[in-house]
């Protein structure tokens, strides 16, 4: 609903419409559930949920968190986001965030406040462009 509302902020590249859009996503969500069905019992999907995670320190090259924060930020707080982010600093080598949009595709409000608080404990932060 929300990509043929917000269809001319899209780029159309790859995927040329919302329809082709959800069946993409629709594919997407078939495949992980058939290897989640596969995969669960033999650990390789954890439950587990920001801000708190069950790893240990650095157990991970690369932490990733899609759709989630800054998308929600009417519902997610600046500590939230922070002490999110900050837990996966501690899991991996390196965080990375995506979308930092939030559900209206405009810029999350919170997105200067988090940065600005990470750069002050002396988290080296960065925002990328992607084509997306």
């Amino acid at each position: 609903m929300g990509v043929r509302i917000n269809k001319a902020r899209y780029l159309w590249g790859s995927i040329g419409s919302p329809e082709e859009l959800g069946e993409v996503r629709m594919a997407a969500m078939r495949r992980f559930l058939t290897d989640f069905t596969q995969s669960f019992a033999r650990g390789r999907y954890r439950p587990d949920a920001l801000p708190d995670l069950g790893f240990v320190n650095d157990e991970f090259d690369l932490a990733l968190c899609s759709h989630l924060l800054f998308t929600y930020s009417e519902h997610l707080t600046l500590d939230f986001h922070v002490t999110a982010i900050e837990e996966m600093c501690r899991v991996a080598d390196e965080a990375r965030v995506f979308t930092l949009l939030n559900y209206d595709g405009e810029p999350s409000p919170l997105l200067v406040p988090v940065v600005k608080e990470l750069r002050a404990q002396g988290y080296e932060t960065k925002v990328r462009p992607v084509p997306y």
